[in-house]
């Protein structure tokens, strides 16, 4: 299902199974013909993406509160608790992290049963990651939110668990320092990425603090086989595109063109639905909402429908398409028109 493998265990596996059935059945041997379109297509694109750490509110001790829901967990799941708490008193750090993972998966299991509260599940995760820091644990893995949709970009790992070369492009003059996960932008929980080439569970990342810097991390071999079959799962639509060519100046290479992914109207539109009608309606109801006072709502409204559905953080990069309605060309400074407009319009 990947690159993981060499050209002798293929030829084994493939070549040497048909050999045994020829035999078997006393067949004369054939010659074997294959296709290699993914292996020649794998190297058309490369998909870049920018990754933040998910990183939980830093805690120096346990609350009355927080100690309460953790006391009120069910029984098999307590003792865990007190456990690794014993274990965490006595300094013996390899017992307190295994009792963290046990507890952990016991919690997840009793939520999936609906047996414990979100509430309860959120102070067991946060009292997990507070002793793995503090036990120094090496092998500590955390969550990175990349600005992508797995089932748009990278579909086969989804599908058929294909795995693909996927290492940071920047920073790349530091080591990193933390193990991580990548989470994408969609609300299903496939959509994560936590097995990566060599049958590793994490991937080396860089540890960082401003988040506004950006962080970019490069995905190889994915090539027009995973463009031809993404989707709009949860409508996203495809990424930017860049093209690049080799040259002969000083970067032996060239960007030619640069074309924007589509607008949330253009999404909109290929499923069937009118974005020009829908923006003139809800900028209706902000007027009326507003009692005349909404351009500055209408603007962050015509903004949204045509900016790309990813998300776009604080001085970043990342590529938008321009607004071709007029009263778009105005920009409030004001950051909170957004939420303001998303209040109205659930009046």
């Amino acid at each position: 299902m990947s690159v993981g493998y060499g050209l002798d265990e293929y030829a084994s596996t493939v070549v040497r199974a048909i050999q045994c059935a020829c035999d078997r059945k006393r067949v004369r041997h054939p010659v074997i013909c294959s296709e290699s379109g993914r292996a020649l297509v794998s190297h058309h694109s490369v998909l870049i993406f920018e990754a933040v750490p998910s990183a939980s509110a830093k805690h120096d001790e346990i609350g009355q509160n927080f100690t309460c829901l953790l006391d009120g967990l069910e029984d098999e799941a307590r003792a865990d608790y007190r456990n690794l708490m014993a274990a965490a008193v006595r300094a013996e750090y390899e017992t307190c992290l295994m009792y963290t993972d046990q507890l952990k998966r016991r919690c997840v299991e009793q939520f999936k049963d609906g047996m414990l509260s979100l509430e309860h599940l959120a102070a067991v995760d946060e009292l997990c990651d507070l002793l793995a820091k503090e036990a120094c644990a090496s092998h500590t893995t955390l969550t990175y939110q990349v600005n992508l949709s797995i089932f748009t970009s990278v579909p086969d790992f989804w599908a058929i668990g294909q795995l693909f070369p996927i290492v940071p492009i920047h920073h790349l003059d530091q080591r990193p320092a933390v193990n991580g996960v990548l989470s994408d932008l969609t609300c299903d929980s496939d959509g994560k990425v936590d097995t990566f080439i060599g049958g590793r569970s994490s991937l080396p990342l860089h540890e960082f603090s401003d988040v506004g810097s950006g962080y970019y991390l490069g995905m190889f071999l994915g090539g027009a086989y995973q463009e031809a079959l993404g989707g709009m799962h949860n409508l996203f639509g495809g990424p930017s595109v860049v093209r690049v060519v080799q040259s002969d100046g000083p970067h032996c290479f060239a960007v030619t063109r640069a074309v924007p992914g589509l607008s949330c109207a253009d999404v909109l539109r290929a499923m069937q639905h009118e974005p020009e009608l829908m923006f003139e309606a809800l900028k209706r109801r902000v007027e009326e909402c507003t009692h005349g006072e909404g351009d500055a709502v209408a603007c962050a409204l015509a903004r949204a429908f045509h900016s790309m559905p990813y998300l776009v953080y604080p001085g970043g990069d990342t590529m938008v398409a321009e607004p071709d309605v007029a009263s778009s060309a105005v920009v409030s400074d004001d950051d909170d028109v957004e939420w303001e407009f998303m209040r109205y319009l659930s009046v």
